[in-house]
């Protein structure tokens, strides 16, 4: 299954090729994005049999499926997802039908930085400006698989699971 974010505004599409990802500002993630919005290590994405689960890792501006903000979900085709102020829609296909990282120009897809924050006129948006990620390194961070079942099972904070599809 070929997973890839597209973002909405600017940048090349990103491919999801591991089974497991971590997404983030810095060096130390598997895909890199150096935006203010996002924290340090923003959230996890895991591929498995045809399904997409996206794991926010305790971030300061949060993950959001469909506008509604998350700690885990499933994620489905043409899903929208914000990270911090970044916003991506999903593609999810065969391996064997080009995705639109491999589609047109060069057929390289790159992770490519957000462009600047845009600066908005005071009459554009009563919505504050995101908060800068908190320093986040401290977190625990759940890779083994294991641990990663037995926490989206044990999960008893009925209010922010959201069952999508």
């Amino acid at each position: 299954m070929k997973a890839v974010l597209i973002p909405f505004d600017v940048g090349q599409p990103i491919p999801i090729t591991k089974d497991v990802t971590i997404l983030g500002r810095r060096e130390y993630c598997d895909i890199q994005i150096d935006h203010p919005s996002l924290s340090k290590r923003h959230c996890v994405l895991v591929k498995t049999d045809g399904l997409l689960v996206i794991r926010d890792l305790i971030t300061t501006n949060g993950t959001k499926v469909k506008g509604q903000k998350i700690r885990w979900a499933a994620l489905l085709p043409d899903d929208k997802i914000s990270l911090g102020s970044i916003k991506f829609r999903v593609y999810l296909g065969p391996d064997d039908v080009p995705s639109p990282a491999e589609v047109g120009g060069s057929g390289k897809s790159v992770p490519a930085k957000p462009a600047p924050a845009r600066s908005k006129s005071s009459s554009a948006s009563s919505r504050p400006a995101p908060r800068p990620a908190a320093e986040d390194d401290d977190l625990p961070l759940i890779l083994d698989e294991r641990a990663w079942t037995n926490a989206l099972g044990s999960d008893s904070d009925e209010e922010e699971i959201i069952e999508l599809g």
